[in-house]
């Protein structure tokens, strides 16, 4: 019939072919990687859907309200978390290891933080190579807070507007050092913080769960571990 149309056929999903059929990928950071879920499914579906032909052994190393410094220590020590017992990070032998910034349990105090923090990204990434020299290593910047309802909601969290600026302020610090740390470094970057801000320079609402305003929303959630998805596609790390 003239006049109609002719429906464009639906592109079929690229898909890609690993170097090996099985992988191993461990993510170490605080409660921004543990409220990804046990398994981390959402990074599994994406990276099923990628590489149909390859399975995926997804670890959670994210322990909530710690700070870099205990990151570093689980690399070579088990521990416990929330009534369950894990392995050290290492001694799992993942293929990648994603590290996340810890941005949002910075250290107690300013002066020196934030070179602290760095030389302590740079010192687990230097662990990581001497114990696991096979393994690719994706540093990562979660999403961005918002100045102005940060924490609202969260159990025992109770904070002024001054409180709210100046602890997201501190949060975007650290993640922006950590975009900065990996570029330095030429390691593969995830980077969630830059995309996630405003134009004001705050965090998307879309991407922080409303319950408290800290973690992430069902779109967070699956936003980041999309970019960690594409990080591993962009750096060939798997092929």
């Amino acid at each position: 019939m003239l006049g109609v149309p002719t429906p464009s056929p639906t592109p079929t999903p690229k898909t890609y072919v690993s170097k090996k059929g099985h992988y191993t990928i461990a993510l170490l950071g605080d409660s921004m990687i543990d409220t990804l879920g046990v398994g981390i499914p959402n990074l599994k579906t994406d990276l099923t859907a990628l590489f149909p032909a390859t399975t995926f052994t997804l670890l959670n190393f994210g322990v909530g309200g710690t700070n870099i410094d205990y990151g570093l220590t689980r690399l070579t020590n088990g521990y416990t978390y929330l009534n369950t017992s894990y392995p050290s990070v290492i001694s799992t032998n993942p293929d990648i290891v994603v590290v996340e910034s810890f941005a949002y349990n910075p250290y107690s105090f300013d002066s020196g933080a934030l070179e602290k923090h760095w030389t302590q990204l740079a010192t687990i990434v230097d662990m990581l190579r001497n114990n696991l020299p096979g393994a690719k290593i994706i540093i990562a910047a979660t999403i961005a807070p918002n100045s102005k309802t940060f924490g609202d909601g969260a159990p025992g969290i109770s904070l002024s507007a001054e409180e709210k600026i100046a602890k997201t302020t501190t949060i975007k610090q650290y993640l922006h050092s950590t975009v900065q740390f990996a570029k330095s470094s030429h390691l593969p970057l995830v980077d969630a913080y830059d995309a996630t801000l405003d134009g004001n320079g705050d965090g998307l609402l879309k991407y922080i769960n409303p319950g408290d305003h800290i973690h992430y929303s069902q779109t967070g959630r699956v936003f980041f571990t999309q970019k960690i998805a594409d990080t591993i596609i962009a750096n060939n790390l798997l092929e």
